[in-house]
C-alpha cells in the first residue's frame, strides 16, 4: 500500500477489529477461580466438579470459537497434537482400567488456545494482555494495601481445600493459601513484609508463572507496544516479582530481557535439544552441590533428578497414569506418568517446534516459551499446564502463527481500540 501503510475499513474487515469473544476466554480462563472462591467463601461450598465444569465451559467456548471457521494449514499442528492425544487418552484409560483425562484436557488448553492465538489479530493481542495485567494488578495492589480484606473476600485457603482436597493445617487463622506465607530463612527481596502475593490467582506460584507469561509478551510484542503500555506492562512484572517474592521467575524474566537481543541470534535447534541440555545441567548440578532436602536449588532440582531416575518401564508404557498426581514438584517425571514417555515426547516436540521461527518476533516467542516450560518442569509439577497460565501463553504462541501477525514491523503505535473513523491505519515507525 502507498507509503508503507495497512489500511482496513472498519465496516468491511474485522481483520483489526477487537475479536472480543478471544478477549473474554482468556479473561474467564485468568480469572475463574477467584469468582469461585468468592462462591465458595460467601455463598455455598464448592468441590473439584465445580472447577472442573468451569474449565470445561472455557475449553467448549474456544473450540466454538475456532469451529466458526474453516480451518486452514497453519492448524495442523494443533490440530494433529489434539487429535492424537485423543486417541492416546482412550489407549491409557483402556491399558489403566479407567477414564483418565488429565493428558487430554492438558494438551486440549495448550492446542485450543494456539487456535485462538492464530484467529487474533495485533488489536486483540494487546487489549487482552492489556486488561489481563489490569485486572491482576489491581487485585494484587488490593492485596498489599489490605491483606485481611483480601484474605475475608476470597478465602484463598478454604477454597483450595475443598477443592483441591488439601489436608487440615494451622495457617494462624491468616486464610490465605499456605505457601503464601513463605517460611523463616526462605529467599526474600525484602521489600515487602506483606505475605508473598497471589493476586486473583489466590496462590503464589500462579502469580509468578503469570508474571513470567507477560514478560514473554512483553519482549516478543515490544516494537508494536506504545510507551504507554511497555511502562505499565513492565511496572506490572516488576512489583509481582517484587511482592511474590520468587526465585525462579525473577531469574528467568532476567533471562528474558536479555533474550530480546540473544535469542534472535539462536539456532531453531536449541529449542529443541533445550530440556536434555537442561537436565543435563541438572544432573551435574545436583552431583555437585549434593543431596538436599531443603527448598532451595540443590534440593528442589535434586528432588527432581532423583525421580526423574526412578522412573520405570511400565510408567514408561503409561501404565501408571494414577500415580502421576505424587509428582507436584517433578515436571518431567509427571509427564510421563500422566501421558506415557511417547506423550511426553510429543509435547516436547510441539512446545519445541510449532512456534514458526522466521521473524525476530517470533524467534523471541519460541525461545522464551521453550525456556519457560522446560526449566519450570524441573522444579513443578502441571503448574505450566493449569489454564490460568497455559491459557495467556499459548494464545501468544498461537498468535505467532496468525496471518495477522506483522513479522520485524516496527509500528509506531497500533491501531485504537475504539477507531475514530471507518478507517483503521497503521503506520511504520520512523
Amino acid at each position: 500500500m502507498p507509503g508503507g501503510e495497512h489500511s482496513v475499513q472498519e465496516g468491511g474487515s474485522e481483520r483489526q477489529g477487537v475479536r472480543w469473544p478471544i478477549v473474554i476466554l482468556l479473561l474467564a480462563a485468568i480469572c475463574y477461580n477467584a469468582v469461585l472462591a468468592i462462591i465458595n467463601a460467601h455463598v455455598m461450598s464448592l468441590s473439584v466438579t465445580q472447577v472442573a465444569l468451569c474449565e470445561l465451559v472455557v475449553l467448549s467456548g474456544a473450540g466454538l470459537v475456532v469451529a466458526r471457521q474453516r480451518l486452514t494449514p497453519r492448524d495442523a499442528a494443533w490440530l494433529t497434537f489434539l487429535i492424537g492425544t485423543f486417541f492416546g487418552t482412550i489407549f491409557l484409560s483402556l491399558s489403566n482400567g479407567g477414564l483418565l483425562v488429565e493428558a487430554l484436557r492438558n494438551v486440549a488448553i495448550v492446542a485450543l488456545f494456539t487456535a485462538l492465538g492464530i484467529r487474533s489479530n495485533i488489536t486483540t493481542m494487546r487489549t487482552t494482555f492489556l486488561i489481563a495485567v489490569f485486572v491482576v494488578g489491581l487485585v494484587m495492589i488490593f492485596e498489599i494495601a489490605a491483606v485481611s480484606q483480601y484474605s475475608s473476600l476470597f478465602k484463598p485457603f478454604n477454597y483450595y481445600q475443598n477443592t483441591r482436597g488439601l489436608g487440615e493445617v494451622d495457617y494462624g487463622d491468616v486464610g490465605l493459601f499456605g505457601n503464601a506465607l513463605g517460611f523463616e530463612g526462605r529467599f526474600s527481596f525484602g521489600l515487602f513484609t506483606t505475605p508473598r502475593t497471589s493476586s486473583i490467582f489466590l496462590e503464589q506460584t500462579s502469580l509468578a508463572n503469570f508474571a513470567s507469561v507477560i514478560a514473554i509478551y512483553l519482549v516478543t510484542t515490544w516494537r508494536t507496544l506504545a510507551r504507554g503500555e511497555k511502562i505499565l506492562i513492565g511496572s506490572f512484572v516488576l512489583l509481582a516479582l517484587m511482592s511474590n517474592n520468587t526465585r525462579m521467575a525473577s531469574v528467568f524474566a532476567s533471562i528474558t530481557m536479555l533474550g530480546y537481543f540473544l535469542y534472535p541470534r539462536l539456532p531453531r535447534y536449541g529449542t529443541l535439544i533445550l530440556p536434555l541440555l537442561l537436565l543435563s545441567l541438572a544432573v551435574g548440578l545436583s552431583s555437585w552441590m549434593g543431596p538436599s532436602k531443603e527448598d532451595d536449588l540443590a534440593g528442589r532440582i535434586g528432588l527432581s533428578v532423583r525421580l526423574l531416575s526412578m522412573t520405570d518401564f511400565p510408567a514408561s508404557l503409561g501404565l501408571r497414569v494414577a500415580d502421576a498426581s505424587a509428582f507436584p514438584d517433578s515436571g518431567y517425571s509427571y509427564l510421563i506418568y500422566s501421558c506415557s514417555l511417547v506423550g511426553a515426547v510429543a509435547i516436547w516436540l510441539y512446545v519445541a517446534l510449532a512456534i514458526p521461527f522466521r521473524s525476530p518476533e517470533q524467534r523471541r516467542c519460541a525461545w522464551s516459551v521453550s525456556l519457560f516450560l522446560f526449566l519450570n518442569l524441573l522444579v513443578a509439577g502441571n503448574a505450566v499446564f493449569s489454564m490460568k497460565i497455559a491459557a495467556p501463553l499459548w494464545l501468544l504462541a498461537g498468535f505467532m502463527r496468525s496471518p495477522d501477525f506483522f513479522p520485524s514491523t516496527p509500528w509506531r503505535r497500533s491501531p485504537a481500540i475504539r477507531p475514530r473513523s471507518g478507517t483503521l491505519t497503521l503506520k511504520p515507525a520512523t
